[in-house]
């Protein structure tokens, strides 16, 4: 009686073990494609970055000294004044008169 208890005990263990580890398995090669495939656009990605990458390095080589000229000529007093202004005019917004 006590065997055949253990026999059965061991069986319906033995079955449930079988269900988790197919569920498992399933779960585990779902995780596996999708983190294959997100390998795959990361990779792509990282390619794009350092293609991109390499050319805005050569841009911004060109580019740098012109903006230290710019940012030199903008931290003068009077062009830092009337840059606002020169916005305004820009866009077609004239300066709102003031009511006394």
């Amino acid at each position: 009686m006590l065997f055949a208890g253990g026999a059965l005990a061991l069986a319906v263990g033995g079955v449930s073990v079988w269900r988790a580890q197919a569920a498992v398995r399933s779960r585990a090669r779902t995780l596996s494609q999708m983190a294959t495939e997100e390998g795959e656009r990361l990779a792509e990605a990282a390619e794009r970055l350092n293609r991109h990458g390499f050319e805005f390095q050569h841009t911004l080589d060109a580019l740098a000294p012109r903006l230290a000229v710019l940012s030199g000529f903008m931290r003068q007093p009077l062009v830092a004044a009337a840059t606002p202004w020169l916005i305004r005019r820009m866009l077609g917004r004239p300066l709102k008169k003031r009511r006394p």
